[in-house]
């Protein structure tokens, strides 16, 4: 059996969803979150990203996210995601304008 590459899910706060998010970001693993984790290819070959098992796992993680929080879920992958690919001024700026 195949060991899952999906990060463990420690509680439900917002800020347990976010180190979620996060670690799903370092593994390469995050997608957009309107989207069905069975359905995520690789953009590299074509492949699935996750495997049958992991899917339902990250379903599942989403299903209690989303309960929980709401579109706020959201808000909180684009902060992971913009970590990443904005400087602290453009963060800034987008935070003024979009709140």
């Amino acid at each position: 059996m195949t060991e899952s590459r999906i990060p463990q899910l420690d509680g439900t706060s917002r800020e347990a969803a976010f180190a979620w998010l996060q670690a799903m970001h370092k593994q390469e693993l995050l997608f957009c979150l309107d989207d069905r984790p069975e359905d995520i290819l690789r953009i590299s070959d074509g492949t699935r990203l996750y495997s049958d098992n992991e899917a339902k796992e990250v379903a599942g993680i989403l299903d209690v996210l989303f309960a929980k929080h709401g579109d706020e879920l959201h808000d909180l992958a684009f902060e992971v995601v913009s970590r990443t690919f904005h400087i602290p001024a453009e963060r800034r700026a987008m935070h003024s304008m979009y709140g």
